[in-house]
């Protein structure tokens, strides 16, 4: 988890600013033209305000649910619901770097037998790690659906980005193995993921073509 929230520092200054800057614009602008206002305006930059906070408010719940400290609870989880509610975190970064966001995740998928926040923190890993590897925009998507004869789930994390060189393929798990600039990454991020995989009965994958995307399965 310590991996992950530092791999996540950088977008949460993004995730917050935005809201918080269109707060402080807007306030400032109805201090200043509030007696040349109509009612009708005045209310509208009141509603803005009010909307950029409960944003600013949602981002910051959906911080404190993913770092709130607890001892793992194994439960019938949802794989599609962890991937979505792991996507809200990303979505900014998601805009911000000009990646498309293509989603197939059915409801109707069979329950696994999981910790949510520990699930979270795999599809955490993969997303930042996708959108990582397209520093020029492109597409993530995220899939699911039943597999060997409908008794396991299959999911995929997909990306169009620079790829992954073929020599490396084999150690990508490897702790503190990472091709990312000195400071842009711990190298621990994908060594959690598989461990946090294993622990749930799971298998983790990797294809990659270089220049072509990446696929965790």
């Amino acid at each position: 988890k310590i991996s992950a929230i530092g791999t996540f520092t950088s977008g949460i200054a993004h995730e917050l600013n935005n809201p918080v800057n269109n707060i402080v614009l807007t306030a400032e602008a109805l201090k200043e033209d509030f007696s040349e206002l109509d009612q009708e305006e005045a209310l509208g930059m009141v509603q803005d305000i009010i909307t950029q906070s409960e944003r600013a408010s949602d981002i910051i719940k959906n911080l404190l649910d993913f770092s709130r400290s607890e001892r793992p609870e194994l439960v019938t989880v949802s794989l599609p619901s962890v991937m979505r509610d792991t996507l809200k975190l990303v979505r900014n970064q998601l805009l911000l770097s000009g990646v498309e966001e293509q989603v197939d995740l059915p409801d109707d998928l069979p329950s696994v037998f999981g910790d949510y926040k520990s699930l979270q923190q795999v599809f955490l890993n993969l997303f930042i790690n996708a959108i990582h590897a397209m520093p020029q925009g492109g597409k993530l998507s995220a899939t699911a659906c039943t597999w060997d004869h409908g008794s396991a789930v299959k999911v995929d994390v997909s990306d169009t980005g620079i790829g992954i060189d073929p020599e490396n393929l084999p150690h990508i798990f490897d702790p503190f193995f990472t091709t990312k600039e000195v400071g842009k990454g711990t190298g621990l991020g994908l060594s959690v993921t598989y461990g946090i995989v294993q622990k749930h009965g799971g298998t983790i994958e990797v294809s990659s073509e270089k220049g072509r995307g990446t696929t965790f399965t």
